[in-house]
C-alpha cells in the first residue's frame, strides 16, 4: 500500500520532465504542429484562424504558436488519470499523439482513457478516406460554385458498387451556420465573415439524399491514400475540432479550404493551402490540387444523382412509355398488375427501376421531409422489383477520365481578340476571368446548361486615327453573370434564366463610348434533343443601365431574347443571341427607342487549356463588329 502511494505521488514528477528550449524553438516550427493549431503566415505574424476560444490552452495562443506549444505540453505533462471529457488529454488527443512521438514519458492512449473520444473515433472506424465533389448547383449561392466534403470509409467496399456499403459511412462536412434563407443576406454575411463555420460528421446517406436525390446533384468520390496513422490522426483532430468554430469566409476561409487543411494534419508533406490563391478558394481547384498529388488518388467512383439516372433511363423511352411510367408512379398500387403485362424480365427490372428513379425525383422533397407520408407508395414499387428475378443494368456507367471534373478546364482565362468595328476602326482586347465557365468554354467535367463567371474584366485600345492605339476603354466587368438553361423535359420543367451585374462601355444610339452601371435579368424556357448538350432558349430579357453620359442618367429596356447553342462536337461550339428591345430613358414617349441585336460566336477548342475564338456583333442597321482570337485556360 505504502509503495502504491509514494509511486503514484512520484508519477506526475517522472511525467514533468523538462522540454528544453531548443526543442520547443525546433517543434514550434515544424508543419505539423501549425497545421494542428491551424496556424497560417498572415501580415501580422503567424495566427491561428479558429475562431473558438477554447480550441487555445494559453491566453495567448491564438496569436503565439510558441507558447501555444509550451502550455499543451505543460497540461499534458501535469494530466493524470482519471481523465475527464475536458482534461486536456481528452481534449486534444492528436495533439497528444504527435507530441507522443518526440517526448518519451507520454505514454498514456487517449482512446483508453477518453470513453467520449474512443466512442467518436468507434462511430467513424476509419479504414480509408475519399473525398466528394458534389457538383454545381447553380440554384443556391452557397453551392454555386460546388461542395467538397470527405467520407471516413468504414470498410471494404466491392470494387464494383453493387454493395453500396459507403452509405453507411461518415461524411464529415465543413459548412456555414446560416440562419437566413435569403440569398442576399447570406452572401453579404458569408463574404465578410459573420457566420461560424463548423465541422459535422454525418452518415453518408444523408448526403446522398441531400444532394443526390433533393437537389439532383452528381457525387464525385476520389479514394485518397492514407496510412492507417495518419487518418487515426485526423480523426482525433476532427474531436478537436468539434467544439469549435471558424469565421467562414465564402471566398475564402471555406468548405474546400478547411477540408485540405484537414488533409494536411494527415499528411503534413501536402502542403496544399499554401498553394491556394489569396483572394478566393474554388471547391473544383482544390480537388484539381488534390489530383495533381502523385499518387494520391487511389480509386474514382461515380454517383449519379436521381435526375441523371431518370434521364439517361428515359432517353430509350418513347413519349407514350413514359406517360406510362408516370401512371406506375403516380398509382404505385397498380405495379403488379402492369409487370404482369411485360413477358420480358430485363424489361420488366427496366420499367420499375425508372418507376422507382421517377418516385424519387418527383417527391423528392417529401423523402427528406415527410418520409412516412411518401414510403407505402416508394416501398410498392420495390417490393414488386424485388419480385422480379433480374439483376439490373447501371443506366450511366463510370464515366471516362476526361470527364470527371477535375479534369476539365481551368476556373480562370484569360485572352485577345483583335478587331474591327465599323466607323471607329481596329482594335485589340484583353481579358481576365478569374472564375469559373461559359456556354462555350470545353464542357468536359463542367456544368452542361449553366454558366457562371466571377470577376471578369475586358479592356479594349481602339484606333482612334490610322497613326496609332491611343485611346483605352473598359468594355467590360462582370462582377457576377450567372445563367441557368436547363431544358424542359419530361420529368421537370425548370425555368431558365441568367442574371449580370457590372459595368459595361456603352457602343449605341444613346451614348458612344460612355461608361454605364449594369444590371440584367431574364427568365424564360429551354428546348433540347434528348441526351444533348446542344439547346434553343427564349427569355424575356429586362435591363438597366446608369451612365452620366445619358440625357436622364437611366435607361431601362426590355424585350425578347433568343439564346442558340450549337455543340456538334467535343471540339466545336456556337452561341448565337438574337434579340429585340424596347428602351426608355425615363422621359415620354415611353418606349419610343427600339433596337434590334444579335451575336454569333464560334469557338474551337485544341484542348481544355486553349481555345481559338471568332466572333461577330451588330446593333441597328449600320453598327457592326468583328473579332477573333484565343483564350487560355489556367
Amino acid at each position: 500500500m505504502l509503495a502504491s502511494i509514494l509511486l503514484s505521488l512520484l508519477l506526475p514528477v517522472f511525467a514533468a520532465a523538462p522540454v528544453g528550449e531548443a526543442q520547443l524553438r525546433e517543434w514550434y516550427r515544424e508543419p505539423q504542429w501549425l497545421n494542428l493549431g491551424h496556424y497560417k503566415d498572415g501580415l501580422f505574424g503567424q495566427p491561428g484562424q479558429a475562431d473558438g476560444k477554447a480550441f487555445y490552452l494559453s491566453a495567448r495562443g491564438r496569436a503565439d504558436s510558441y507558447d501555444e506549444l509550451h502550455q499543451t505540453i505543460l497540461a499534458f505533462q501535469k494530466a493524470a488519470p482519471p481523465f475527464e471529457k475536458n482534461s486536456p488529454l481528452c481534449r486534444f488527443p492528436a495533439r497528444y499523439y504527435w507530441l507522443k512521438t518526440k517526448i518519451p514519458d507520454f505514454t498514456y492512449d487517449p482512446v483508453a482513457e477518453c470513453p467520449e473520444f474512443r466512442d467518436f473515433a468507434s462511430k467513424l472506424g476509419a479504414k480509408s478516406v475519399s473525398l466528394i465533389f458534389s457538383s454545381y448547383f447553380i440554384n443556391t449561392p452557397a453551392s454555386a460554385f460546388g461542395h467538397t466534403f470527405l467520407r471516413f470509409n468504414s470498410a471494404s467496399h466491392r470494387e464494383d458498387n453493387r454493395d453500396q456499403a459507403e452509405i453507411l459511412d461518415y461524411g464529415i462536412n465543413y459548412a456555414a451556420g446560416m440562419d437566413t434563407a435569403n440569398a442576399l443576406v447570406y452572401a453579404f454575411k458569408g463574404i465578410v465573415g459573420m457566420y461560424p463555420g463548423t465541422f459535422t460528421a454525418v452518415p453518408y446517406y444523408y448526403k446522398v439524399r441531400e444532394y443526390n436525390d433533393f437537389e439532383s446533384r452528381d457525387l464525385w468520390e476520389y479514394k485518397l491514400r492514407f496510412t492507417q496513422s495518419q487518418m487515426d490522426l485526423m480523426v482525433a483532430h476532427l474531436w478537436e475540432l468539434g467544439p469549435t468554430y471558424f469565421d467562414y469566409f465564402y471566398f475564402t476561409e471555406n468548405c474546400s479550404y478547411h477540408i485540405l487543411a484537414l488533409l494536411e494534419v494527415g499528411d503534413p508533406t501536402l502542403k496544399m493551402t499554401d498553394a491556394l490563391p489569396s483572394l478566393y478558394v474554388i471547391p473544383i481547384d482544390t480537388v484539381r490540387m488534390v489530383s495533381r498529388q502523385s499518387g494520391f488518388i487511389q480509386g474514382r467512383r461515380y454517383r449519379p444523382s436521381v435526375l441523371s439516372r431518370l434521364e439517361a433511363r428515359s432517353a430509350k423511352l418513347d413519349d407514350r412509355e413514359v406517360e406510362r411510367l408516370r401512371s406506375l408512379v403516380e398509382h404505385p398500387e397498380t405495379a403488379q398488375a402492369i409487370v404482369k403485362t411485360i413477358p420480358d424480365p430485363k424489361t420488366q427490372a427496366g420499367v420499375l427501376e425508372a418507376a422507382v428513379e421517377a418516385f424519387d425525383f418527383l417527391h423528392a422533397h417529401d423523402l427528406v421531409f415527410k418520409h412516412d407520408s411518401t414510403n407505402p407508395g416508394r416501398h410498392e414499387l420495390l417490393v414488386t422489383r424485388s419480385e422480379v428475378d433480374y439483376i439490373g443494368d447501371n443506366p450511366l456507367p463510370e464515366p471516362a477520365l476526361g470527364m470527371w471534373p477535375d479534369q476539365g478546364h481551368g476556373s480562370q482565362r484569360w485572352g485577345m481578340m483583335a478587331g474591327y468595328r465599323k466607323g471607329q476602326g481596329a482594335n485589340t482586347t484583353a481579358s481576365m476571368r478569374f472564375a469559373l465557365h461559359d456556354l462555350l468554354d470545353p464542357l468536359p467535367g463542367q456544368p452542361t446548361f449553366s454558366e457562371i463567371i466571377f470577376a471578369e474584366v475586358t479592356g479594349r485600345l481602339q484606333q482612334t486615327d490610322h497613326r496609332g492605339w491611343n485611346k483605352a476603354y473598359l468594355d467590360n466587368l462582370d462582377f457576377f453573370r450567372v445563367s441557368s438553361f436547363q431544358p424542359i423535359t419530361h420529368w421537370q420543367r425548370a425555368i431558365s434564366w441568367t442574371a449580370r451585374v457590372g459595368l459595361r462601355t456603352v457602343q449605341d444610339g444613346a451614348c458612344d463610348q460612355c461608361l454605364a452601371g449594369t444590371i440584367e435579368v431574364g427568365a424564360g424556357a429551354t428546348v433540347a434533343p434528348k441526351l444533348s448538350e446542344s439547346f434553343v432558349s427564349l427569355l424575356t430579357k429586362l435591363e438597366t443601365d446608369y451612365s452620366d453620359g445619358f440625357a436622364t442618367h437611366h435607361r431601362i429596356a426590355v424585350g425578347p431574347e433568343v439564346w442558340w447553342r450549337w455543340v456538334p462536337s467535343k471540339k466545336w461550339s456556337m452561341l448565337t443571341i438574337v434579340g429585340y428591345k424596347w428602351s426608355n430613358y425615363f422621359e415620354a414617349p415611353l418606349f419610343a427607342d427600339q433596337f434590334f441585336t444579335r451575336s454569333v460566336e464560334l469557338r474551337y477548342h485544341v484542348d481544355k487549356d486553349w481555345s481559338l475564338a471568332a466572333k461577330a456583333q451588330g446593333y441597328e442597321k449600320d453598327h457592326h463588329a468583328f473579332s477573333a482570337g484565343f483564350y487560355r485556360y489556367f
